[in-house]
């Protein structure tokens, strides 16, 4: 059985993709809507603060 998917959030200073500590999976469920979670972006080194709105999977590349 495949991993559940990992999610991601959006930079808000580069648009870099983000990895969150979260897959996609029922607890992700229970996390509460305003609870914020400070991510550093591997790119840019910036370091924001994001909720679960902002939470994505990455599309799979073209060809998959």
């Amino acid at each position: 059985m495949d991993e559940p998917e990992l999610l991601y959030v959006t930079c808000r200073s580069c648009a870099s993709p983000v990895p969150t500590a979260f897959r996609l999976t029922a607890a992700v469920y229970e996390i509460d809507i305003d609870q914020g979670h400070e991510l550093t972006c591997p790119t840019c080194e910036t370091v924001a603060t994001y909720t679960k709105i902002d939470f994505h999977i990455q599309p799979a590349p073209v060809g998959r």
